[in-house]
């Protein structure tokens, strides 16, 4: 056994190097059949050294399989791995030696095992275009038992690398080949989807609970990969569906006892399900959605959504629980400077699956007639009444739309999914009545949003060109929605950015020692102030706009008639001196006026939309911006018009 060992470690390293090893296919395909026929046919006499030789074999077959999808190897070595594979999955079929392992106790050989199978399986499919039979049957036949153990685990996470490699590989037909794996374990998931998650589990063994959460956490993962699937390739089975079809059983999860990574995992997966980017982590941003295909995406959007406002107004946003600490790569902190706490993965997760619930209610309710009018404001209110009790930060917060950066500040493309999402219901709100309560109230107001968001980036256009021109973010698509409504609504968004400049003197004047003692002139002096109504406007902008009519009123008719009624005793040149110093005083109120709406909050968002208008107008230009702006520099000369009108 240690002589072959031995060998077998010297093949690893011939392999590990791309090279060829001086031995025969035929010699090299033996080797490691009998390592893992010695752990198979005895496995209860079988030693650590044994098991030892049989992880080694498991990892040097994935060695020679991964060397067979790479470009870099050579002709000859190419055609060495390839008889290798054909000896040991061809008659002899190894796979009929491996699939008993996929149940091995030892976790590691079992892991191991899983993935030297699946690596197998992906390359049969993207190079010939077959499905191995003995691995389907063995993990079809285990979803249908849907005992909770582990080899019920290791089948679902070995279909999951399959689907996975698949997406992620370079296959001629991969359509076609993503139907047929689907296909063949349509009924097997279905029956387990059933057991996992809608049928009553009060009688399983203590056993089987203390599985089912590893076992939950790696279905979400196929569920991903499941809906990835369908968005990237158009290939849509009634499998793929249950989750949109049955929600609820998802959303249930929150009120049980799975520990807390396996809720989080859930959550993740509505998240990336309602935002259109499942398998975000592992698909490599390769492939382009295809949804327009599918006749049934809307449908079944449209039901998720349902699920989730049904389960909100039932309470179900009390029911998700939020760690007191974030996490740090699964290890744990006791002490956390002021703000760090919470997970803001599960926050985030949970606000976006809210958020993206109600645009797409909100989006089909034009279509379903007048009784079915979706109160957008009750939903969000429950939101910040959940987020309040979470984020430490939004407790003293004057300013409630200030919640969207204080959730997504560190997550640029939900934030932008979220801004967009807002801005929609905030549309959406708005068409219901004129007189709709005020956006700042249930925190939706999209000015606000954008001007915080500006704000958080000190005001700096070059991070806006960044976004815009970068696909990982839906920045374009968010900034045109904002643009025209900023085009149209003027007088909401100095109001927005007069409320923004009274938060932040508020928040200024409550660090103050007295702060407690001296109330703030025009509020009601409480440590809850409320939102300034959205006719109102900030005493800068109050003087700006006085200036600017002393400005028009030193260059109108009047003005030369008050000139004209001078003592005609008065000198030529006295009258010059007075003309003199009407011009003066004229320029330096229109200095004035420059400074100080440059200096304001309005004045910066301006600018920075100025240049960013330059810099774009610049790059289109040269052919360096790399899609055709026209529109989007159209709105902003616009806006720019409408500011100096």
């Amino acid at each position: 056994m240690d002589d072959l060992h031995s060998d077998l470690q010297a093949l690893f390293t011939v392999f590990q190097a791309e090279d060829v090893p001086g031995v025969t296919s035929e010699e090299v395909a033996r080797k490691i059949s009998s390592a893992v026929s010695r752990l198979t046919e005895s496995p209860h006499s079988a030693g650590s050294k044994d098991a030892d030789s049989t992880c080694l074999c498991l990892t040097l077959i994935g060695k020679i399989i991964a060397g067979l999808f790479s470009e870099r190897l050579p002709q000859g070595a190419r055609m060495l791995y390839e008889d290798v594979t054909k000896r040991l999955f061809g008659p002899d079929d190894l796979m009929l030696k491996l699939v008993p392992l996929l149940n091995s106790q030892d976790r590691l050989l079992s892991h191991l095992t899983a993935k030297c199978v699946s690596s197998f399986v992906v390359y049969d499919l993207c190079t010939h275009g077959n499905m191995n039979h003995v691995w389907t049957s063995t993990c079809a036949e285990t979803f249908q038992r849907s005992v909770p153990d582990c080899m019920l685990d290791t089948c679902l996470w070995s279909l999951t690398e399959v689907i996975k490699g698949v997406l992620r590989g370079d296959c001629p037909n991969k359509q076609e080949i993503l139907q047929k794996l689907v296909t063949s374990f349509e009924t097997a998931l279905g029956s387990l989807y059933s057991k996992l998650l809608i049928q009553d589990k009060s009688e399983q063994t203590q056993a089987a609970k203390n599985d089912m959460d590893t076992i939950l956490s790696t279905f979400m993962d196929l569920l991903e990969a499941l809906t990835a699937v369908r968005l990237r390739s158009g290939v849509c089975s009634s499998v793929q569906r249950l989750m949109f079809l049955h929600t609820s059983a998802l959303l249930h999860l929150m009120d049980s006892r799975l520990k807390y990574f396996v809720k989080k995992r859930v959550l993740l997966l509505l998240k990336r399900t309602v935002v259109q980017r499942p398998g975000e982590d592992w698909t490599l941003g390769g492939g382009q959605s295809v949804i327009q295909s599918d006749e049934l995406w809307a449908g079944d959007m449209l039901a998720l959504a349902d699920s989730v406002l049904q389960e909100a107004a039932a309470g179900w946003l009390r029911q998700v629980c939020v760690k007191p600490q974030p996490s740090f790569f699964g290890g744990n902190r006791e002490t956390f400077p002021v703000g760090e706490g919470k997970d803001t993965v599960v926050l985030r997760a949970t606000s976006l699956i809210l958020i993206k619930s109600l645009e797409t209610k909100t989006k089909h309710a034009g279509t379903e007639g007048a009784d079915h009018v979706i109160n957008v404001q009750q939903y969000m209110l429950e939101l910040l009444t959940f987020l309040q009790e979470h984020v430490g930060q939004f407790k003293g917060e004057t300013h409630r739309c200030s919640w969207i950066l204080l959730v997504f500040g560190e997550q640029d493309d939900d934030l932008m999914e979220s801004a967009k999402a807002l801005t929609a219901l905030y549309l959406y709100q708005r068409s219901l009545s004129s007189s709709a309560p005020e956006a700042c109230s249930w925190g939706c107001n999209p000015h606000c949003h954008f001007v915080l968001l500006l704000q958080s980036l000190s005001f700096d256009h070059t991070v806006l060109l960044d976004f815009l021109i970068s696909a990982e973010t839906c920045f374009l698509e968010y900034c045109v929605l904002y643009l025209k409504l900023l085009r149209d609504n003027w007088q909401d968004f100095c109001n927005s950015c007069s409320c923004i400049e009274d938060s932040v003197r508020m928040r200024t004047t409550q660090a103050l020692p007295s702060a407690s003692n001296t109330p703030l002139e025009g509020t009601s002096g409480t440590s809850h102030p409320q939102i300034a109504p959205q006719s109102r406007t900030s005493e800068k902008d109050s003087t700006v706009c006085s200036l600017l009519r002393l400005v028009d009123y030193g260059s109108s008719e009047e003005s030369e008639e008050e000139v004209g009624s001078v003592s005609d005793l008065q000198t030529k040149r006295s009258t010059e001196e007075l003309a003199d110093s009407r011009s003066r005083k004229v320029v330096d109120l229109e200095e004035k006026v420059r400074i100080d709406f440059s200096n304001s909050v309005a004045g910066k968002v301006i600018l920075c939309l100025t240049e960013l208008r330059t810099v774009i107008t610049k790059l289109h230009s040269r052919g360096l911006f790399p899609y055709n702006p026209t529109s989007l520099l159209k709105l902003l000369m616009a806006i720019e018009a409408k500011c100096h009108s």
